[in-house]
C-alpha cells in the first residue's frame, strides 16, 4: 500500500470532514470526481481507510481511560472486547505505563462510570486511570 500525494490529500480532507463530497475533494485536489471516487474505493479495499466515523459535540462527557493489563494477558483481546461497547468512541493499544487507551463519549458521568466499571471487571485488567476531556479543539 503505497500512498502518493493525491492519496495523502484525500486522507487529509476526509480526516477533516468525512462527509466531504467527491466533487468538492476533486476541486480541492485538482483532479476529477471519478479519480477521487476510485481512489477512496481503493483505499477502503486495501484497508488504508478502515472506517468512516463521526465526532459528536455538545453536552456529552468525554474521557480518556487508560488501562493497564496484566503481563500474561493479551492486550488485543481486552481491547477488542471494549471497542464495541456503547459510549466507546476509539480504542488504541499503546506503549508506556498503560497498555490501552479508550476514548469514551457518554451522555452522563454515570454512563462513563459504567464503562470504567466494565473495563475493571474484565479478567486480566490490572488498573484504570481516567482523564476528563475539558475542551476539544
Amino acid at each position: 500500500m503505497s500512498l502518493d500525494d493525491v492519496d495523502r490529500q484525500i486522507l487529509r480532507l476526509l480526516r477533516a470532514d468525512g462527509r466531504e463530497s467527491f466533487t468538492a475533494m476533486a476541486k480541492e485536489v485538482g483532479t476529477s470526481e471519478g479519480t477521487i471516487r476510485s481512489r477512496v474505493k481503493r483505499l477502503v479495499d486495501e484497508g488504508t481507510i478502515r472506517q468512516f466515523t463521526i465526532r459528536t459535540a455538545g453536552s456529552h462527557v468525554k474521557a480518556l481511560v487508560e488501562v493497564a493489563v496484566e503481563a500474561n494477558v493479551h492486550t488485543a483481546d481486552i481491547a477488542k472486547r471494549i471497542r464495541d461497547w456503547d459510549g466507546v468512541e476509539m480504542v488504541w493499544e499503546v506503549t508506556g505505563e498503560q497498555d490501552i487507551l479508550v476514548v469514551a463519549d457518554c451522555p452522563t458521568t454515570a454512563d462513563l462510570n459504567v464503562i470504567i466499571d466494565k473495563i475493571r471487571s474484565i479478567p486480566g485488567t490490572q488498573a484504570t486511570r481516567s482523564r476528563l476531556i475539558l475542551k476539544e479543539i
